[in-house]
């Protein structure tokens, strides 16, 4: 990648991007999951929701709902009911995985064998030993935890 050199001198940070869109996924579509794919679609510039699935009927038809009424996207989202066929989807780079906790670990593990970026939801296991065997050697685990204490007066 060649050297960025149109840095915003405020925050010495390159004033745009160096890179593409990333085709992302979204698999489950409950309080968090909508509030994702929203964020993707409305808030994440180099972002590209290409898909969201759920095996759940109410919110698979929440998504059908959603994305018909917005022309701009509504071509572009594939709804899924099958995990397995999403991250198959042509063209795919990363899944937000956003399902309950028993799901994180086999869900992440099935992207990742899939060649995907991923970020999980926290925690991705219950069982670490568990992710540790099933993780394929060249794969990296990053993990970010914040908090954020507000102070009331």
């Amino acid at each position: 990648m060649a050297p960025v050199t149109n840095m915003d001198s405020v925050h010495n940070m390159p004033a745009h991007a160096p890179y593409k869109r990333l085709n992302i996924a979204v698999v489950g579509l409950g309080r968090m999951g909508k509030r994702h794919t929203k964020t993707l679609m409305y808030r994440v510039p180099y972002a590209n929701l290409v898909a969201v699935c759920s095996i759940d009927q109410t919110e698979l038809a929440w998504a059908r709902e959603f994305f018909a009424a917005d022309q701009s996207v509504s071509s572009a989202v594939q709804v899924f009911d099958s995990y397995d066929k999403m991250i198959q989807l042509p063209g795919l780079q990363a899944v937000w995985v956003s399902t309950s906790t028993n799901m994180h670990a086999p869900q992440t593990m099935a992207a990742i064998k899939q060649g995907l970026h991923v970020l999980c939801e926290k925690p991705i296991s219950q069982n670490m030993d568990e992710v540790r065997e099933q993780l394929p050697k060249e794969s990296q685990i990053h993990s970010c935890f914040k908090r954020v204490y507000r102070l009331a007066r």
